[in-house]
């Protein structure tokens, strides 16, 4: 056995819980962290141009962007979830062959989403939630970025999960910091240098599409000099034989589509703001974007035990796994108050730090204090769907996401929008998020029983 076997074993299965869970969460945590803040940047570095059709069309564009995120996550979370099995199972060839069929797959997958959003991203912008004022700022962000950064934007998100598989969360955490440093960096550049007036989101488009390049250029070096055999970057190693690509794809299925089912609640809630204005729509985007450091944070200590739960629930060693559960849970639920509180206490300071314009900042603020509340609920059900992904519970999983984002938050949304105009809209999210509990609380129960039966 080798050192870097070594050392993932150690951390893996005799690790104290809390040293395995930190180390693999709080590299992950930052990396969050400071992607949130490179896409705040966007935003605010937009909102200082006090364009309220710029900054609606930064936010419309992203749930396509989003897309690509979906994407990664059909690859990335379905291939650290069967890697992170492999091992846990001593199948050391299994491992390697998901990592190969993760990254060739993610690669053809990326072309092809490119070339869809070159041909067609202009017509999508009106069934987006876009209007003539917004349309070329977003035909230039989605050009920069998915045409043009597709494959490296994806690589960039792919490698951070499969990377973090085996044990490597620092390695990525560092390399995804790195680039969200440097898309911060270059913003201004771009935005307010090089490019001339009135192509701000254009510049905001390019510094996310070359610092996304460059993650997944340090990233591929670090996978060419790394001596962990389940790396490869050789196209030979990609193969469809066997049951590690249906698995790969099974698993990862319902992260790809909880992503995408939450570009379509976007579009759906941004189609039916619209109906109030630009400053609405923008007021909207603000306050979900503002939101978002507590949802992706809860993404990044969940995703972070993923491996961890995976691993020791093949090794069938179920008592360190509910361990590591339970010691994430009362992170993320202690975090998620925290951000609650802030939010409902400090809504029109949080708006007024993106943007000036007295209407997007007055719409915001009556929004984001009801966004609040949805936060607490999601990170429970975050951290259950993790463990059906992490144990290749496809079904669980997929019903879990299902719940969140599609079956209860989108026809809420028209119903309450009837009798609560904007607020109704928003109110959606958290009662989408209570409901989506109790069904995960019930999956989970059974999962829990099916291991007793196990043990």
């Amino acid at each position: 056995m080798n050192t870097q076997n070594t050392k993932r074993t150690y951390l893996f299965e005799t690790a104290p819980v809390y040293k395995a869970v930190l180390t693999l969460v709080v590299p992950t945590v930052i990396s969050q962290i400071l992607t949130i803040i490179y896409n705040f940047a966007d935003t605010w570095f937009v909102g200082r141009t006090n364009n309220e059709a710029a900054v609606a069309a930064v936010s419309v564009a992203m749930p396509l962007f989003i897309v690509m995120t979906g994407l990664s996550n059909l690859f990335g979370i379905g291939g650290s979830s069967v890697i992170s099995r492999s091992l846990g199972a001593k199948k050391q060839e299994d491992a390697k062959s998901a990592f190969a069929f993760a990254l060739w797959g993610s690669v053809a997958a990326a072309v092809l989403y490119s070339v869809i959003i070159f041909f067609f991203g202009k017509n999508l912008v009106y069934i987006i939630g876009g209007d003539k004022s917004s349309e070329k700022y977003i035909v230039e962000y989605l050009f920069w970025t998915i045409v043009v950064g597709g494959v490296p934007t994806m690589l960039s998100a792919l490698f951070g999960h499969l990377v973090r598989s085996v044990g490597k969360a620092k390695v990525s955490g560092f390399v995804m910091s790195m680039g969200a440093i440097l898309n911060i960096t270059l913003d201004p550049l771009f935005m307010f240098v090089i490019l001339p007036k009135g192509h701000e989101v254009a510049g905001a488009a390019i510094a996310t599409m070359l610092s996304n390049t460059a993650s997944a250029i340090v990233f591929v070096i670090y996978i060419i000099k790394s001596k962990e055999d389940v790396f490869t970057l050789n196209p030979k190693d990609f193969s469809l034989r066997g049951n590690v690509p249906g698995e790969i794809l099974a698993t990862g299925a319902p992260a790809c589509l909880s992503t995408c089912l939450a570009m379509v609640s976007n579009i759906a809630a941004n189609k039916l703001m619209s109906d109030y204005g630009s400053a609405a729509v923008a007021g909207l985007g603000i306050a979900k974007k503002s939101n978002t450091l507590a949802f992706n944070i809860n993404m990044g200590l969940t995703q972070g035990v993923l491996p961890l739960i995976g691993y020791n629930f093949a090794a069938k060693n179920y008592d360190r796994m509910k361990k590591v559960v339970a010691f994430t849970f009362g992170i993320t639920i202690t975090f998620s108050v925290m951000c609650t509180l802030v939010y409902r206490t400090f809504p029109e300071p949080i708006m007024k730090f993106f943007i000036d314009e007295p209407k997007t900042v007055a719409a915001g603020t009556k929004l984001l204090p009801t966004l609040a509340i949805a936060v607490v609920f999601c990170a429970m059900t975050y951290l259950m769907n993790t463990i059906f992904q992490a144990t290749g519970r496809k079904f669980y999983s997929l019903l879990t996401s299902m719940m969140r984002k599609g079956i209860f938050d989108i026809p809420l949304m028209f119903l309450l929008k009837r009798y609560f105009k904007e607020t109704g809209i928003v109110v959606a999210t958290p009662i989408a998020e209570v409901l989506s509990i109790f069904v995960s609380l019930f999956l989970l129960l059974r999962f829990l029983k099916s291991l007793k039966k196990d043990a």
